[in-house]
């Protein structure tokens, strides 16, 4: 082969390179999928769903002692422990949902035909608000079925409003009075705390 040859060679090995550069660096700054087309092979950690939704989950305990206090005389106490679990999402709502079961010990002094309820479905429902979670709780059932709240748990859990610092161990502890036009008394004291 002759130094021309060599030489043509050369200088076209060079442009192929040449081209072959420019064109990986072009490829390096463009993106093969512009805004509203899907990669075909993106994994799915990479890009989530939007409609995949973050939870945070909490274990919920309250113990409540309460007194009803009846307009034509006297009253009727009993202690109740809930356990529950909520869940916070993304937009800062609350959902959750529990059973609170009677402990030994309720009483009235005065006899009562009525069955004792034993256990309430509860639902809690809320939003965070900064640091804290704003808590509410609403009766779903009673077992047994025909049962009564004799010692007015229910009359004062629907009215509560907990503002209970969201972290573990966060509790906050309030009580509660409340009277009916009739005159009857319901009263607690409610301690509620968060867990992992």
């Amino acid at each position: 082969m002759s130094v021309r040859g060599w030489t043509k060679t050369l200088v076209w090995a060079l442009v192929l390179l040449a081209c072959a550069g420019v064109g990986a660096f072009i490829a390096s700054r463009t993106n093969p999928f512009p805004p509203g087309v899907r990669d075909p092979v993106a994994l799915p950690s990479e890009s989530p769903s939007p409609s995949t939704i973050d939870l945070v989950r909490w274990s919920l305990t309250m113990s409540s002692r309460t007194t009803h206090t009846y307009h034509v005389g006297g009253s009727c106490t009993s202690d109740w422990r809930l356990q529950g679990e909520i869940e916070l999402t993304e937009s800062g709502r609350v959902d959750g949902r529990g059973v609170a079961r009677l402990l030994p010990g309720a009483r009235c002094d005065f006899p009562s035909a009525q069955v004792q309820a034993r256990r309430v479905v509860v639902s809690i429902v809320g939003r965070r608000e900064g640091d804290e979670l704003d808590l509410r709780f609403l009766e779903e059932g009673l077992k047994p079925v025909g049962s009564q709240d004799l010692g007015g748990f229910l009359q004062t859990l629907s009215k509560l409003r907990f503002s209970i610092p969201e972290r573990a161990g966060g509790a906050a502890t309030k009580p509660k009075r409340i009277e009916d036009p009739d005159g009857e008394i319901y009263a607690s004291v409610t301690r509620i705390r968060l867990g992992r």
